[in-house]
């Protein structure tokens, strides 16, 4: 009989440990939810990329994103642009604060996530995974594909 249940018991781990977990929380739905991700591809030669989305917090209480990682890349920070005295600064945030029910976007010019010294150069299709860590302890890894994207010409020619 014991026999039985730890076989059974076996045989759920492996089945729970098989299926992709989103997020090490104990809800069955991250408390984030990461969307319209878009890392742009950048020249060969780079060794910074940048990535933009929207990030919500569907919780009851403010979550802050402690760190974020990947290990495409050597380092993943946090970085907000903004305007002082007529120039554009760009300062590393330590963590990033979400209050309940909020959605904020991460977009040029503004809040991104900059991706420091990619292991291999990163084409266009190549898929990224990032794992952002809560305070909480919590971890919610994304995933998206390298796009395309010229931001100097907004008039899509189709050839």
């Amino acid at each position: 009989m014991i026999n039985k249940l730890i076989i059974s018991l076996c045989f759920t781990l492996l089945l729970f440990n098989s299926s992709y977990a989103e997020s090490t929380h104990k809800t069955d739905y991250p408390t984030l939810n990461f969307s319209k991700i878009v890392i742009p591809e950048a020249p060969p030669v780079a060794s910074v990329m940048v990535a933009y989305m929207d990030i919500a917090n569907m919780s009851n209480q403010k979550q802050t994103i402690s760190s974020v990682s990947s290990e495409q890349f050597k380092r993943v920070e946090i970085h907000n642009m903004s305007m002082e005295n007529d120039m554009m600064t760009m300062e590393r945030l330590a963590s990033l604060s979400i209050n309940a029910g909020q959605t904020i976007a991460l977009e040029s010019n503004g809040l991104h996530v900059m991706l420091i010294k990619p292991n291999k150069p990163l084409r266009k299709g190549d898929k990224v995974e990032l794992t952002f860590k809560l305070s909480s302890g919590e971890q919610i890894t994304v995933s998206s594909h390298v796009k395309l994207i010229n931001f100097n010409n907004h008039h899509h020619h189709h050839h």
